[in-house]
């Protein structure tokens, strides 16, 4: 499956690592590299852990890049990790602008994984962008925009796997009908955003931030889905 890293760490991974081993049980480990080689990439994780990931002709890795509100465009696919906010809007943690159309749909993602946060409350919107809206009187320039509530808005459209009490949910089934929900998703001032791009091995260098997709056999053994990257100071933050 030729999708690079944040494709991977979005949802399919475990479907890329399928025939490298049977019986995976994939994670998410967030944290910084600790060494890499040509073979294993070896992360810290923010729980204070070391794990040695092996490094598979499947492995892929990516690097974040920063964009600002402005920048966001209608038809954009875009991942977004949420709270519930006011007046049934989500409220954006932050923003990914995804280079192809992976894991659409709306669905639990535990964004803070080692805070207080309650994980049941946030979530994973991957869709397009519809209409982007800012207050008339605020400058787009620097995507800052601040209207009545300190924040933008980002309306969006996604395919989901079935109606729940009414709204779209689970992540879509290219094999099934599904169904199509809206999402309404302020996004504040100091909202991050971000751009996924394809990076190298190169790019996993040291002290970097990673979130990694990996997958462990039933004998111990952990393989490298993939490895997204800080870069210029931006570090991902799935």
């Amino acid at each position: 499956m030729r999708l690079f890293a944040l494709a991977l760490i979005l949802g399919v991974s475990s479907a890329a690592l399928a025939d490298t081993a049977p019986a995976m049980k994939p994670r998410i480990v967030r944290g910084t590299v600790d060494s890499i080689d040509a073979t294993t990439l070896t992360i810290k994780t923010d729980a204070g852990a070391t794990l040695a990931a092996t490094i598979t002709p499947k492995s892929n890795f990516g690097v974040v890049e920063p964009r600002t509100f402005a920048q966001i465009k209608p038809t954009d696919f875009v991942g977004i990790t949420a709270v519930p906010g006011r007046n049934g809007h989500l409220r954006a943690e932050e923003v990914h602008i995804l280079p192809i159309v992976v894991g659409e749909g709306q669905y639990p993602w535990d964004h803070h994984p080692s805070s207080s946060h309650a994980m049941s409350a946030g979530s994973m919107t991957n869709g397009s962008v519809a209409v982007t809206k800012a207050k008339a009187d605020d400058s787009m320039t620097n995507g800052t925009v601040a209207g009545a509530s300190g924040a933008s808005e980002l309306s969006m459209t996604y395919h989901g796997a079935e109606m729940v009490d009414g709204k779209c949910e689970g992540r879509a089934d290219p094999a099934k009908p599904g169904c199509t929900g809206t999402a309404i998703v302020d996004v504040g001032p100091t909202t991050p955003i971000v751009a996924l791009g394809k990076g190298t091995i190169a790019d996993a260098k040291p002290g970097l931030a990673v979130v990694a997709f990996v997958a462990s056999d039933d004998q111990g053994h952990t393989f490298l889905g993939s490895a997204t990257l800080e870069k210029n100071g931006v570090k991902p933050e799935f």
